[in-house]
């Protein structure tokens, strides 16, 4: 398999890599710190109904999901190159997914790049639709729609 253009690795740069205003607003949003306040990671969760971050000019799905019935949307997944494998990303997986079922959430959503795949899969998410997403500058980048199912952890009530 072929890796991203120049050009997919610039639109995902401008259109996906971007802060996650929505999560920040409703508390869901993750951030890794280093001891000197460098960020090393970020990401978080979601109870509402857009399944991928992206630009604040693109038409958002905000309406709350039914954790009884819809799952939870894991989003905004990344971690800085140099901290790569140290444990971060798990993290802040770990803590979306820890706060989406004591959300009520039994199960969670995700749509991954091609380049988060397989760290997704070792975490026990599973491919359920492989698809083209188009960017707001038409270009195309491969995203896989994952699901999992979560593990029974003692539930609060607290809710952002």
């Amino acid at each position: 398999m072929n890796g991203p253009s120049e050009e997919q690795i610039n639109s995902c740069c401008r259109f996906v890599c971007v802060p996650d205003q929505q999560l920040i607003k409703d508390r869901t949003f993750f951030v890794a710190i280093t001891e000197s306040g460098m960020i090393v990671g970020c990401g978080g969760w979601s109870f509402r109904n857009t399944l991928y971050a992206g630009p604040a000019e693109l038409p958002r799905l905000d309406e709350k999901l039914h954790p009884a019935t819809d799952p939870a949307r894991i989003r905004t997944m990344f971690v800085d190159p140099d901290y790569s494998g140290k444990g971060i990303g798990s993290l802040i997986l770990d803590l979306s997914e820890q706060a989406a079922q004591a959300y009520g959430f039994s199960r969670g959503t995700l749509g991954a790049t091609l380049s988060g795949l397989s760290f997704y899969m070792a975490k026990g998410w599973k491919e359920t639709i492989k698809e083209e997403a188009k960017l707001p500058d038409g270009v195309t980048i491969g995203v896989v729609q994952m699901e999992k199912h979560f593990k029974e952890i003692g539930r609060s009530t607290t809710r952002p």
